[in-house]
């Protein structure tokens, strides 16, 4: 349960350090901005290879991110308290995670950055600080998932973007949360056509979405997609309802997306 302002970073700093100290996970700082530290939770199990190479095929490998957008809070805590429930869980895989890849943003409660960049539309620019600093820590890395977590200050309910090489999961995960938040009932988010709040794509329509809908900008999710995921998630909850139930439905979707078994019993893996 949070207690304190959503926009308040550095108990959420002191946390995570405190989290991945006892569970034995590396704790870094990727890049400075604006002042304030955005920290990197790195993980190899004990058991597992620990050479880069194996490393990055291992199948279980997952990357989580959230807070790219300052303004979208919920996902920060949601992450924090999902990965202090499931520690021991996450500690049996491979795992890389950023907390909140833009702590101005957050502390000043704006989507862009402390000189008014809108990080996700420039994952693809080494020539910024951040992103040079986040590409040097992806190098050479694949992972099964990522899981990019935002808010829609314009939504009236939960949806998902689905990139992936597989069939869609997409459906199955949205109705696994929306006893929480419903769905987004509008079929068109942003002027993208989704389909009962989904919105899959496969590798053939991205160069066509970064093209033609995003002006040539790269998200962090497409990025990741066309470099080192399998799969990627985006999901957005409403960020004009109820805090606590934002957070709430950002835990349940990574309960169901990191677990296609999930039955929402909220029991251990």
């Amino acid at each position: 349960m949070l207690t304190r302002s959503g926009h308040d970073y550095e108990p959420l700093c002191q946390r995570w350090r405190e989290l991945a100290q006892a569970n034995g996970w590396a704790c870094s700082v990727l890049a400075e901005a604006g002042g304030y530290p955005i920290l990197q939770i790195d993980h190899v199990p004990e058991n597992g290879a620990r050479t880069s190479r194996s490393l990055h095929r291992d199948p279980s490998s997952i990357y989580l991110s959230a807070g790219v957008h300052g303004d979208e809070c919920a996902p920060v805590w949601g992450l924090l308290f999902w990965v202090e429930q499931h520690a021991e869980w996450l500690s049996r895989r491979p795992f890389l995670l950023f907390p909140c890849l833009n702590p101005a943003g957050l502390v000043h409660n704006t989507r862009h950055d402390q000189d008014g960049t809108d990080l996700n539309r420039i994952f693809h620019d080494s020539s910024h600080p951040v992103i040079r600093s986040w590409q040097a820590a992806m190098a050479g890395r694949s992972f099964s998932q990522s899981i990019c977590l935002h808010e829609d200050y314009d939504a009236t309910g939960i949806y998902l973007y689905e990139l992936s090489r597989q069939t869609s999961r997409g459906e199955g995960l949205i109705r696994s949360c929306e006893d929480l938040i419903p769905r987004e009932r509008d079929g068109l988010v942003d002027g993208r056509e989704f389909i009962s709040a989904v919105r899959h794509a496969v590798e053939d329509e991205i160069l066509m979405i970064v093209g033609e809908e995003l002006q040539g900008g790269v998200p962090e999710a497409i990025y990741l997609f066309l470099n080192h995921a399998a799969t990627s998630f985006t999901f957005e909850s409403p960020s004009e309802f109820d805090l606590a139930r934002r957070i709430a439905v950002h835990r349940r979707f990574l309960d169901v997306v990191t677990n296609p078994g999930y039955l929402g019993d909220g029991s251990e893996r």
